[in-house]
Formats: structure tokens, C-alpha cells, sequence
């Protein structure tokens, strides 16, 4: 056998150990640098920007909503009791857990009417709490989770920074089930096609190696060169490597069985195989790697992440290219097994049958062809949705805590919008409030907005000011 295919699987060998060894925590990757964002010319990007600059207590932190309710009955004085005791544990240990402020129902009637349901069946209270590399929003839901359970109260933790964990948990759990089915899938697919049990697995292994080498590398420039990335990149990468590397393997496959039913000996049907399919497969692979690459330039940040494919299908490339020949130098017809008749590519009856009449009668093709598949177009009735939420599971405390503040308040109370007005004055002015308040009355007058709260109105009730003359 040739040395240098020896040279190569050590070699990959290596590399696997490699990307595994150092592969960064996906989930906090994801948690720091996967959060889909738009351009800087976008106002919601100029409002975070500003909001980074918002006084220093509430700098680099997240809101955290707690959720106490008594599902539609409205809260006992014994319930009341408890989550006193709990909201008082919280600020006992605001220092420990890195709380910058606690706004409760207990502080003010102006907090109270904000924080307390109509109904008195549930009771929010909000926290602002540091967030960094090493306490990231997971270790704070995990914190806070513990530190608010309430006895005989339903509590939960929730909050926009909360669902986008959630969000990224799922999305790493969908990956692993994404993986598990594609390579089934796979399996059964080339199982059909060789009609053998073992040629799958050699396809599996090639697309597993670069599978975890690609999302390895790819991790690191986005850990240490702030590479383009999403929740959605690891995806991306399985859902394409898995595709066009089966497709890949089939065709070097073919080519070697061929050479095989041609009486040739395993080593130059290897070298042939390699020589002509690779030439196929190479150009097939640039054509998607351009592709690929050229989403680096897009604007939208989830677009841009893609272009980690394009490292995937290098490293495809290489691994079906370097590793195949020697499963092919090594196994020869036994990848095969247990076919023991090679009889090259023939002509697909099945398919062969279809082209034929598709020429011969088009307008019938066209007639069944629409009879199919039309009403399928007709039934389809898929809707465009923003919300992340549908990607979470119903039995997640967080969402349950956020439909309960979506049923009991407003929509919006558990995500509010936030308008950041910025002045090169103080605004602490008589005609400055004035016109905060002429902004909060056309903002209450708006469609869809059922409350607003500012610095006239912070209970969404207007407030009388007195300023006193120099």
C-alpha cells in the first residue's frame, strides 16, 4: 500500500484530536457571539449603542423578570407573605449574585400598579444583573432560578437575554438531532444505492471528520479573530457538509467501483478514481465555496455567518480527497460488501422510462405534474414570523413565565420598547420635560400601545414638576 495514504489518515487522525481538544464551549460561543444582529445604520443598533452609555449602574447588565403567580386566582396574604421573604432573600444577596437593582411591587404604588396583574394573580419583579464572559446569562438564570422559588407559588425567570439562552439551547439541541437524523438518513440512502451495509459508513466517517474538524476551526476564529457567526452557523455547516459530502462520496465511489468491474487492481482504480471523480468533485466544491464566501459581504449578520460553510467545504475537500484512497487502497471491493458483482453504473430503467415519456407527451408530464403538485402550493399556507419564542419549547420555565406576563399585563411588559432620546443638554429643564411629555401623549395615542412610561409619566400617569429659579 501506498505510504503516502498511510501518511494521510495519520495525519487526520491527528487533526480530529486536534479540533476536539480545542474546541470552545459551543453554548457560551453562541451565548457571546451568536446573537443575530443588524447594521450600525439601523436604529435599533444606534438605540443599543446608547443604551451602552446609559448610566454606569446599568451598564453591561441584563433584566431579569421574576414571575410569581397563583395561575387565575389571585394571590393569598400567606402567598403575599412568602414572596415578600423571597423578593427580601434577593436583595440580601444582591452583592453575591451581582444584582445592580431590585424594583419591586412593595416599593412604590407607582411600582406596584406596573408590577401587580389587575386581577392579583401574579406579581413581577425585575432585576438588573451584571452580565460578563464569566457570569454570562446562563449562570445568572441558574442563580436567580434558585434564589426565587417561592413556596407554594409558581415562580419563574424570564427576560429577553433569558429567552435568547433558551433559544441557543435549543438551537444546540437541534443540531445534535440534526446530526443523529442526517446520518441515518444517509445511511439508509447509500445502503439503497451500493446496496451494501458498509459502503455508508465509510461515507459517514469522511463527512464526520470534516464535520468536526470544520466546526472546530471555525469556532476558534470566531473565539480568537471575531469571525462571522450565529446560533444558526454549526447548523449551516452539518446541514451542507452532510449534503454535499454524500453526494461527493457517491460519486468517488461510482468512479472506484467502476474501475473495479473493469478488472483493475484496487491501487490503480484508486489512482484513477481519485484522478478523474476528484477533478469533479474539486470544481463542484470551488463553485460552492465562491458561493459561500461571497455571504462574508452581506449586511445582515445571519447571511454573513454562512460564509463558515465555505471553511466547511475546504475542509471537505481535503478530507475526501486525502482519506477516501485509503479506505479505497485498503478495503478495495470489500467496501462493497456483500456485492460481490461489479457490474459498473448501468442505465436506470426507472428513470430512463420517465425521460422517455416526458418527451413523447409533455403536455401529459405538465398535466400530471401540476395535478401533484399544485395542491400541495394551494394547501401551503406558511407565515413569516419574527418570533423566536416557536423555536422553544412550551415546557421551558422562561417562555411559561413570559406567556403568563404576556396574559396577565400587556405583550409588551415582559420585552418593553425602549425610546433613548439624547441631547447635547441636560434635560432636567422645564421645557425639555415638556416635550418628553408631548412625546409620551402622541406615543399612549398610538395603535397598539397600550402603556407608556417616562420620565413625566413614570407610572403611565402624568407627574407634576417644580423647578426652582437661579
Amino acid at each position: 500500500m501506498n505510504k503516502h495514504y498511510t501518511w494521510n489518515v495519520i495525519g487526520w487522525l491527528v487533526i480530529v484530536l486536534l479540533a476536539v481538544l480545542t474546541l470552545p464551549n459551543m453554548s457560551q460561543l453562541v451565548a457571546d457571539k451568536g446573537q443575530i444582529t443588524v447594521p450600525d445604520s439601523y436604529q435599533s443598533t444606534r438605540a443599543t449603542n446608547m443604551q451602552k452609555q446609559w448610566g454606569r449602574s446599568q451598564r453591561g447588565t441584563t433584566a431579569v423578570v421574576v414571575v410569581f403567580s397563583n395561575g387565575n386566582s389571585a394571590l393569598t396574604s400567606s402567598q403575599n407573605t412568602a414572596i415578600d421573604q423571597t423578593i427580601q432573600r434577593i436583595k440580601n444577596h444582591e452583592s453575591q449574585y451581582e444584582i445592580r437593582s431590585v424594583t419591586a411591587a412593595s416599593d412604590s404604588s407607582t411600582a406596584a400598579s406596573q408590577l401587580v396583574s389587575k386581577d392579583k394573580s401574579t406579581q413581577l419583579l425585575q432585576l438588573n444583573v451584571h452580565k460578563s464572559s464569566s457570569h454570562g446569562v446562563a449562570t445568572i438564570r441558574s442563580q436567580i432560578t434558585n434564589l426565587a422559588k417561592t413556596s407554594g407559588v409558581k415562580t419563574y425567570v424570564t427576560g429577553a437575554d433569558v429567552l435568547n439562552q433558551d433559544f441557543s439551547d435549543a438551537t444546540q439541541a437541534g443540531v445534535q438531532k440534526t446530526e443523529v437524523i442526517a446520518a441515518i438518513f444517509i445511511f439508509l440512502v447509500l445502503w439503497l444505492v451500493f446496496r451494501s451495509p458498509v459502503t455508508p459508513l465509510f461515507s459517514l466517517l469522511t463527512v464526520a471528520v470534516s464535520v468536526i474538524t470544520s466546526i472546530s476551526v471555525v469556532a476558534n476564529m470566531v473565539d480568537r479573530f471575531n469571525f462571522p457567526f450565529s446560533n444558526f452557523t454549526e447548523v449551516f455547516i452539518v446541514i451542507v457538509l452532510f449534503g454535499i459530502g454524500t453526494d461527493y462520496n457517491i460519486l468517488l465511489y461510482n468512479e472506484f467501483r467502476e474501475r473495479l468491474a473493469q478488472g483493475q487492481d484496487r491501487y490503480s482504480a484508486t489512482k484513477d478514481a481519485i484522478k478523474i471523480g476528484g477533478r469533479t468533485v474539486l470544481y463542484s466544491g470551488l463553485s460552492v465555496l465562491i458561493g459561500m464566501s461571497v455571504l462574508g459581504f452581506a449586511n445582515f449578520s445571519l447571511y454573513r455567518s454562512a460564509v463558515g460553510i465555505a471553511v466547511g467545504v475546504v475542509v471537505l475537500l481535503a478530507v475526501l480527497l486525502t482519506l477516501n484512497p485509503f479506505f479505497m487502497a485498503v478495503f478495495g471491493k470489500r467496501m462493497f460488501w456483500p456485492v460481490k458483482k461489479f457490474a459498473g453504473e448501468g442505465d436506470s430503467r426507472l428513470w430512463h422510462g420517465m425521460a422517455k415519456h416526458a418527451m413523447i407527451r409533455p403536455i401529459i408530464t405538465l398535466i400530471v405534474t401540476g395535478i401533484v403538485f399544485v395542491p400541495l402550493a394551494l394547501t401551503s399556507h406558511g407565515t413569516l414570523d419574527y418570533d423566536n419564542l416557536v423555536e422553544i419549547g412550551n415546557n421551558v420555565p422562561a417562555k411559561q413565565g413570559f406567556k403568563i406576563v404576556q396574559k396577565h399585563f400587556s405583550k409588551g411588559t415582559a420585552e418593553p420598547t425602549t425610546i433613548y432620546i439624547q441631547s447635547d443638554h441636560k434635560l432636567d429643564n422645564e421645557k425639555s420635560l415638556m416635550l418628553i411629555d408631548r412625546l409620551t401623549k402622541q406615543l399612549q395615542a398610538s395603535t397598539g400601545v397600550k402603556t407608556v412610561a417616562s420620565a413625566t409619566q413614570p407610572g403611565g400617569k402624568e407627574k407634576s414638576f417644580t423647578f426652582g429659579t437661579k
